[in-house]
């Protein structure tokens, strides 16, 4: 199968194109910028130059493709934004996602899959969370609030079917994870608030081959949870992360001390309790996960890291 794939060159995209390739895809892999093309190629992707607010090659590269995976996301985890500013990004990225679309529209494409994150769903402290319940985005997510239902309709006039995918916090060698590790082990990173928020998280190995069991079922119309249906709080994971790394468990921060430091989307990411469920996922994509908990997940990851641990304290 020939997908294309969006948003290539980050944490989560280029472990995508990676799977797929190892699964016998043909993949195309977009950038932006030829400064990030080395890690599609690296990824084992053709690299596809092209900005998808403009028409270029990337569209008719795009057509010959059977499935699109969007995986670009409008915020970068860390990045420190004002709200007003995730407002304007959902705006463009919308339009960017709805060109997907535009330009499979009358072609060979069977569909597009656009990839969101498990905190589009809000703040919903204990209870159980799932794809059928409304969408209340917050902190990085309030990025979505106007592009989703743009993208939706978009989907509808170009005729193209949808497939919508909530991440949950994806964890791996890279990306926010990688940052919290480093943090933890030299002392900087601190929980923000009481630390009793829940996280639903998902190891980047499973997720990427959650995508490629998607790529070859291809259930258009649904909304999959890829989680590890094993959320724990923020408190936990931080633990787990320190233990570890054989180091001093993290102290607490004040919500809104953090988000002094780190922005107001970043102190909400953080502290948002979304507890999410994997049943549809193990259901129909991935009936066993490599990493079903963070117990085995987050050594893994580290590991993958080579940061020094300290050997007698995580004894």
């Amino acid at each position: 199968m020939r997908i294309f794939v969006t948003g290539g060159s980050g944490f989560i995209g280029s472990a995508i194109i990676k799977r797929l390739v190892e699964d016998g895809h043909d993949v195309d892999g977009l950038v932006h910028t030829a400064s990030r093309a080395d890690v599609v190629k690296n990824a084992g992707a053709r690299v596809v130059l092209g900005d998808l607010l403009e028409a270029g090659a990337w569209t008719s590269v795009l057509g010959e493709a059977d499935l699109v995976i969007s995986a670009s996301q409008p915020v970068r985890q860390g990045e420190k934004i004002t709200i007003e500013t995730s407002r304007r990004r959902s705006f463009y990225h919308g339009k960017m996602v709805g060109n997907l679309f535009l330009a499979a529209a009358g072609s060979g494409v069977k569909g597009v899959v656009v990839t969101y994150g498990v905190n589009g769903f809000g703040d919903r402290g204990n209870e159980w969370v799932t794809e059928n319940s409304e969408l209340a985005p917050i902190g990085y997510e309030r990025t979505i609030s106007g592009a989703y239902w743009h993208i939706d309709k978009t989907s509808r006039k170009a005729r193209i079917p949808l497939l919508n995918i909530f991440t949950g916090w994806v964890y791996g060698s890279g990306g926010w994870f990688e940052a919290m590790a480093r943090g933890i082990k030299n002392g900087s990173m601190r929980v923000v608030g009481e630390g009793n928020n829940f996280m639903s998280l998902i190891h980047i190995d499973d997720l990427a081959a959650a995508y490629s069991a998607l790529a070859e079922k291809m259930p258009f119309g649904e909304r999959y949870a890829l989680v590890d249906d094993n959320p724990v709080t923020q408190r936990e994971l931080a633990d787990c992360m320190a233990k570890t790394l054989g180091v001093t468990a993290p102290r607490n921060m004040e919500i809104a001390a953090y988000a002094r430091l780190a922005g107001e989307l970043a102190a909400e990411s953080m502290s948002c309790s979304c507890r999410m469920s994997g049943a549809r996922m193990k259901k129909h994509l991935l009936t066993e996960l490599k990493y079903p908990t963070i117990d085995s997940g987050v050594p893994q990851a580290i590991e993958a890291m080579n940061i020094p641990l300290n050997e007698e304290r995580a004894a």
